[in-house]
Parts: structure tokens; sequence; C-alpha cells
């Protein structure tokens, strides 16, 4: 019986997820926003779509904070939440990025971000 238990326990664990990664706007920017948004096609100084960069943290948190991209404590209102997950196609916004989707777990750890407070990104 003890085995059993030990199992069950173990299965259970594993679909259990602990996203230990800091959740800070320099994280987010260097680990997920930059090697993936902020391409020089797309979000980099350089091309600056839609007038975002997000290829280093103060372009992040300049371009964050003077579009509004995050409303504080708020994923669901914040258009950098919303254009990751949306659908797409006709009527929606377009999902970013549009070439590969970030992973569930990148997307995860944004939300949690700006669920409690976006850190070091100081919304005023």
């Amino acid at each position: 019986m003890k085995r059993l238990v030990v199992a069950a326990l173990a299965l259970a664990a594993c679909g259990t997820t602990n996203d230990d990664r800091p959740k800070t706007l320099e994280y987010i920017t260097v680990a997920i926003l930059q090697p993936s948004c902020g391409n020089a096609q797309c979000h980099g100084s350089y091309r600056r779509a839609e007038d975002y960069a997000f290829d280093t943290v103060e372009e992040a948190r300049k371009s964050i904070l003077t579009y509004q991209l995050v409303v504080e404590d708020e994923p669901e209102s914040s258009l950098l939440y919303q254009v990751l997950i949306s659908p797409g196609g006709d009527g929606n916004t377009p999902r970013m990025p549009y070439d590969q989707p970030l992973a569930d777990a990148d997307v995860a750890l944004i939300h949690d971000w700006i669920a409690t407070g976006a850190e070091g990104l100081v919304i005023p």
C-alpha cells in the first residue's frame, strides 16, 4: 500500500508545474521578449513595428509604458498579454509573435508577472 501511495504522489507531481523563473521585466525581456519579439524584422530598435521595441530592457520598458501595453495587476486587460493569447484571424487581434507563438509556460509567466504587479516596470 505504501508503494501505491508513493507512486500516486509521484504521478501527481509530474502534472504540476512550478515555474520558479523570475517574474521581472528584466528576465521577461531577456529570456522571452528579446529573442521572440525584439528581432530586427519586428520589434527591434531598428524596425520598431507599431513603434514598439523589445530588444533591450530599457526599450521594452519605454514601449510598454508609452503605449500602455500593461495594466498593472490586470493581465486580461493588458494588450501585451492579449496579443499572446489571441486566436488571430478575422475580427481578432493578431496573435504575436505571428510566425511562432510563445510556449504556454512563457505566456503564463507573462500573465503572472502582470498579475503580481509587473515588477521592474513602474507603472505611473
